[in-house]
């Protein structure tokens, strides 16, 4: 079969492969010291002839030729089907003056088997050389051949197997990690650098895929593909690891050259994409990390890099360094929700009640239900740490039923005892956008026997209540007879145009007012003027973070009903409440 004549379906056909950019392995190393042995010959290597350069997947023995094609023996191998043997160079016009020929190399003898893909395109070849005239005998030829097909088919085998991205055609994860093992082997503890770049990120690729199609998707993802392949060819593999992740990993071990080499293209990242239905600017984010070659490189070192361009992506930066103590704080935030749903199976969230107080009488007639977390690994964790956590999750919604469940079922527990308590829980925006928010409260309600009106839901204001589905939901409670909080009130969003739309019957002044509310005269000025807005609109008035006796005897005298805090007592135990809702009796 004699190879096809547009070297253009040539080159495309080589770049289909996904190898050019690839790094060496062992099994083109291992072909090639067998071709040595085989042949007795001092040298041997493996290269693919790209559009205009050489380029060298194994070279074993006395010399490694260069990378240019106008110097390259294998650019005439590939003219043909058959073994191109060059008995002695000097002999030959064609290579009597070439420079692998007349320099320190001195190659006197040349034979290349092409390798040939199934299509019949000759992408490269696998070559002996020897600084004297030789002969190759047919058999020998042969043999150079069948070598040259094992290598053709391991290559497509390693495309077939999944080594290579469909859409882009360049090497994929599993052969950076495959590569990293590879690097290690042969060079373990020198200096690499990984860099992660999202072009465009996830937000952007989608709104394109939507809008233009997939077809042009996909034109973008190769698009960004032969730009990155172009910018860093010569100091850089490059891999696509998913949608329009690329990843990049560094030739050498010149790791600061790299990484400046990488903060100098911004420019040319910038540019815009052409040759697509029409012109796109891309803004690309990047995570870089450093690191050297050892056994644990090829999953630690692509994990690192995926914080590091998630933080650029958080952040909003081109490029991220890896910063240990990032990457350590979202390791704990993944294993926190990984833990969520098991810590609600083994009972390591439990409830504590902050007491509420009539602040006129003393009593204590009401509670919050606040949520503890006992991690069997990490022990106490702060809600301050994982509410923020599970809340951008869908994890919230079975972790906020069993809060309800919980609550109401305690709350039940104590009216039967015969202390006719009122329960405070927390939702998120979340929780009010569920379709069934309501019917899952009455339902708690119903099966533990607790009239709705001694349920209390509080929700932190903000825009998130315009919404008609929320809105909707918060009449539902009202009219179901519990009563609606607005926590935090007074920082945030404090907008009271919008309190006519919200069916909130109690606003909770944020401790962060109350706390020095009795040596600060602005607070005071803030929170009275809050207290005497919120009693013309009919609200009542909980204080929270009340701490000393000088903040309560000022709160009650602007007209604060309830105050909670540390005066009182912290969050207790169910049964430590109840003692304290016995000691503040009438």
């Amino acid at each position: 079969m004699m190879p096809r004549n547009s070297d253009e379906d040539r080159v495309a056909a080589l770049a289909s492969l996904g190898i050019l950019d690839s790094q060496t392995n062992e099994y083109f190393d291992g072909v090639t010291r067998l071709a040595m042995t085989i042949f007795g010959m001092p040298g041997a290597f493996i290269s693919l002839i790209d559009r205009d350069r050489q380029w060298l997947k194994a070279a074993t023995g006395f010399c490694t030729p260069g990378d240019s094609r106008e110097h390259s023996f294998c650019t005439h191998t590939i003219e043909g089907a058959e073994v191109l043997v060059i008995e002695d160079t000097q002999d030959d016009p064609r290579f009597r003056g070439n420079p692998m020929v007349t320099g320190p190399d001195k190659i006197r003898f040349y034979a290349g088997a092409p390798m040939l893909t199934r299509d019949g395109f000759a992408v490269g070849a696998l070559c002996v050389i020897d600084q004297a005239p030789r002969r190759l005998d047919p058999d020998q030829r042969g043999k150079l051949q069948a070598l040259a097909a094992l290598v053709m088919s391991h290559i497509e085998l390693r495309r077939a197997v999944g080594h290579v991205d469909a859409v882009s055609g360049i090497a994929n994860k599993f052969q950076l990690e495959a590569d990293l093992q590879e690097q290690c082997a042969l060079a373990e503890g020198e200096e690499r650098v990984l860099v992660y770049i999202d072009m465009p990120d996830a937000a952007k690729a989608f709104e394109i895929a939507s809008v233009l199609g997939v077809a042009v998707y996909d034109d973008l993802v190769r698009s960004v593909a032969r730009r990155l392949s172009g910018l860093f060819r010569e100091r850089a593999t490059l891999y696509h690891i998913t949608d329009t992740r690329f990843a990049l990993l560094s030739k050498d071990s010149g790791a600061a050259g790299f990484i400046g080499f990488v903060h100098s293209l911004d420019a040319a990242l910038q540019e815009p994409l052409l040759g697509l239905s029409l012109p796109l600017n891309l803004v690309s984010f990047g995570g870089i990390v450093q690191f050297r070659l050892c056994p644990q490189s090829s999953t630690d070192a692509p994990r690192k890099a995926s914080a590091a361009v998630n933080q650029a992506l958080i952040s909003r930066l081109r490029w991220s360094l890896y910063d240990p103590q990032s990457d350590a704080s979202q390791q704990r935030a993944f294993r926190l929700l990984n833990s969520v749903h098991r810590g609600l199976e083994e009972d390591a969230f439990h409830l504590v009640y902050q007491p509420k107080h009539d602040v006129r009488t003393g009593t204590c007639h009401a509670a919050e239900a606040l949520l503890r977390w006992n991690h069997p690994e990490l022990g106490f964790v702060s809600p301050a740490e994982f509410i923020p956590l599970i809340e951008k999750t869908a994890l919230i919604g079975p972790l906020t039923h069993w809060i309800i469940r919980t609550a109401i079922r305690q709350t039940a527990a104590w009216h039967r005892q015969g202390y006719p308590i009122k329960i405070a829980i927390n939702l998120s925006a979340y929780n009010f956008d569920e379709p069934d928010i309501c019917t899952r409260l009455l339902g708690a309600c119903s099966e533990f026997a607790l009239e709705p009106r001694y349920v209390e839901i509080e929700c932190t204001e903000g825009t998130w209540m315009e919404s008609a589905s929320i809105l909707k939901a918060m009449h539902a409670m009202r009219a179901a007879g519990m009563s609606l909080a607005l926590d935090d009130f007074g920082t945030g969003y404090s907008n009271f145009s919008y309190l006519q739309n919200v069916p909130a019957t109690v606003v909770k002044v944020d401790q962060s007012l109350i706390r020095n509310v009795h040596t600060n005269a602005r607070d005071q000025r803030i929170v009275r003027s809050l207290i005497a807005l919120a009693g013309e609109l009919d609200y009542q008035v909980v204080a929270e973070g009340v701490e000393t006796a000088e903040s309560l005897a000022m709160i009650r005298s602007w007209g604060c009903q309830t105050a909670q805090g540390y005066h009182f007592a912290k969050p207790l135990a169910a049964d430590a409440f109840i003692g304290h809702v016995q000691k503040h009796a009438l």
